[in-house]
């Protein structure tokens, strides 16, 4: 099947939120901590979904943040990803726009923000302590892909096009790895560097340099490639 790499714009949120991100995390262990509830009524499912799409859409017009999305031939969604120069860590040469903050008026009435609170101050903690003092930290924040496109090569896609862009740019890379990712990251190149246990699973910290970059002859990471 051949595969599309472009940009994401504000008209393809909607649909990257319901086909991909949805139906790809839907066994993270981070959802399930913010969202208890494994049998939503359909209001609160997509109260939701509402959540998810006004965050990326506010995420999607914060400088700091590089989206990308995968379609295949017929131009239906596969996949996307999100990469983010970490502000916190941005020095001279690397300046972006103060991060947009979320409404705290507006969370669906299913998070459990409690919940949520303390188990991103324990990702925020292991994410400084592998870090602890770094520049120009490029972190990949979400990937997900469409179930009946895994295993087909949209997520190496997608992962390729950011360790392209850390490694044009001498950027080293940060990830923190839900249980289903941590295969995918290692085939390039991110070491595990520590981890975190919570209710329903553990988050992997994970690693990697940057390396000398070698620009690809295919040309893959800003076109189309087939698997």
């Amino acid at each position: 099947m051949q595969y599309q790499l472009s940009d994401v714009c504000l008209g393809d949120i909607d649909m990257l939120v319901r086909q991909c991100e949805l139906p790809a995390m839907s066994r993270d262990p981070l959802k399930m901590i913010m969202f208890p509830n494994a049998d939503p009524s359909p209001e609160e499912e997509e109260e939701e979904t509402k959540w998810s799409i006004e965050y990326l859409q506010e995420s999607l017009q914060n400088d700091s943040c590089y989206f990308r999305k995968v379609t295949d031939s017929s131009g239906c969604y596969a996949g996307f990803a999100i990469w983010t120069l970490d502000p916190s860590s941005t020095v001279t040469g690397h300046k972006t726009k103060s991060t947009q903050k979320r409404r705290e008026s507006w969370n669906p009435a299913s998070l459990d923000v409690r919940a949520w609170i303390e188990v991103s101050n324990l990702l925020r903690e292991e994410r400084q302590r592998v870090l602890n003092g770094q520049h120009n930290i490029w972190r990949l924040t979400t990937i997900s892909v469409t179930p009946e496109h895994q295993r087909q090569g949209v997520g190496s896609m997608l992962m390729q096009w950011g360790c392209d862009k850390a490694d044009s740019c001498g950027w080293n890379s940060f990830v923190m790895a839900s249980p289903d990712g941590v295969p995918l990251y290692t085939k390039f190149d991110f070491k595990v560097v520590g981890q975190v246990q919570i209710k329903h699973g553990a988050f992997t910290s994970m690693f990697r340099e940057s390396r000398p970059f070698i620009e690809r002859s295919d040309n893959n990471t800003d076109n189309s490639i087939k698997y």
